[in-house]
């Protein structure tokens, strides 16, 4: 950083308070003056007041700001909050206090996509010492940024039965899926085919595996069979995401499937499948089941609804 660009923005951080431990509300209404600046210079500026302010409230307040921009440049000082690293190390003594902030900063690395945030954001996954929050949010990053990188460390997640937190692995595999790796999909139908059980604490977790088998697109026969098979599973939640996964593989192979459940005791579960129907096979298929004596009433509503809906859309046009 040039000399007077650097004592610039010095001279700029005493007229915001920056690092002055002075009143949050005061300080962030001062930091509303900050809108006047061009783009590329605002972002400079937020990117040196978050490396040298400490409130955490005005620090949440500078990220989100910063997260509007989506800018590569600001990725490093997002690193250091993210990790509490150099100066943060040096001044913050109470990290719980600076959860919030941190949290928004992973949030923003993965709006920003930047490549170099993958493996300080698996440091914090894989730390069980950092709150489940945190952890959370990492694994979500991950899978918006894409590095095929974090995909090996997101299925050692989602595959260790010692991890205390279920909702760790949860988010683990739905960065999976947005990923869109086929190398997680073995061991995903493995965790898949091993909890059998009816409604339990890992429903909400075949659910984010169910999901995420969906999103990967792979249309093999082992993947359509493991997701037929959940369409018996107890949980009317399973049956429904199995459902809404069948249809993302866009394979008529999973019509007769989806089909089969429009007569689920579950009345979600029959809309769902008639939904499922109408996505992938359209219009005229949906109509087809119109002619039927034994299809359920509140199938017949779910077609209806959905034709009105197609010829608002039309008559629109």
């Amino acid at each position: 950083m040039p000399e007077e660009n650097e004592e610039r923005l010095v001279q700029l951080a005493e007229q915001y308070l920056i690092g002055k431990n002075t009143d949050s509300d005061e300080q962030i209404k001062l930091l509303g003056q900050l809108d006047g600046y061009p783009q590329d210079q605002l972002v400079q500026i937020l990117n040196f007041f978050i490396s040298h302010e400490k409130n955490p409230n005005t620090l949440l307040y500078l990220v989100k700001t910063i997260g509007k921009y989506r800018d590569k440049s600001s990725t490093c000082v997002l690193i250091d909050l993210l990790l509490l690293k150099d100066n943060y190390k040096e001044n913050i003594d109470k990290p719980e206090e600076y959860l919030k902030v941190r949290c928004m900063a992973a949030t923003v690395l993965g709006n920003i996509k930047e490549q170099s945030a993958v493996v300080p954001l698996l440091y914090i996954l894989n730390n069980k010492d950092e709150n489940y929050k945190l952890r959370l949010g990492s694994a979500e990053a991950l899978g918006r940024i894409g590095d095929r990188y974090a995909v090996a460390p997101l299925i050692e997640v989602v595959t260790n039965e010692n991890e205390k937190s279920v909702y760790i692995r949860e988010s683990a595999a739905k960065a999976l899926g947005m990923l869109g790796d086929t190398s997680a999909l073995d061991p995903l139908i493995s965790i898949l085919e091993t909890k059998k059980g009816i409604i339990d604490k890992f429903t909400f977790l075949k659910e984010r595996i169910i999901e995420a088998i969906g999103k990967l697109g792979f249309r093999d026969d082992k993947t359509i069979k493991v997701l037929s098979n959940t369409l018996m599973d107890e949980s009317s939640c399973i049956r429904l995401e199995a459902i809404e996964a069948l249809s993302e593989l866009e394979d008529e192979r999973v019509l007769p499937l989806i089909e089969k459940m429009i007569y689920d005791e579950e009345e979600d579960v029959a809309r769902g499948a008639i939904a499922a129907l109408y996505n992938v096979a359209g219009e005229e298929y949906i109509i087809e089941l119109l002619k039927r004596d034994n299809l359920p009433g509140w199938c017949k509503d779910e077609i209806e609804t959905i034709l009105e809906e197609e010829d608002e859309e039309s008559y629109e046009d």
